[in-house]
């Protein structure tokens, strides 16, 4: 699959704000833009959040944190359609 680049504007809080986060999830910002265009294209929709949580669903959230983290260390790790039904899926069941 060939990649291309793309350029956005965000307000410059915005992006400080947005890239601390990543960090916190411990995902680069370019793997969370990834993953969120693929996943609204997959369901035709904006389908989830991920937030930094310490409630019950926190456990399961950070599951998945766990899993986006360790696929994102692989630099060059395309994202296949069962990780990410795996992710919503998890996601949904909170």
């Amino acid at each position: 699959m060939s990649t291309t680049a793309i350029s956005i504007r965000l307000d410059s809080d915005i992006k400080e704000q947005f890239d601390k986060l990543c960090k916190e999830f411990g995902i680069s910002t370019n793997a969370a833009f990834n993953l969120f265009a693929r996943t609204v294209v997959r369901e035709k929709a904006i389908p989830f959040t991920i937030t930094l949580s310490s409630n019950v669903n926190g456990i399961r959230a950070q599951e998945a944190l766990n899993r986006i983290q360790a696929l994102s260390a692989q630099e060059d790790h395309e994202w296949t359609d069962e990780e990410i039904d795996q992710l919503i899926a998890n996601h949904r069941k909170h």
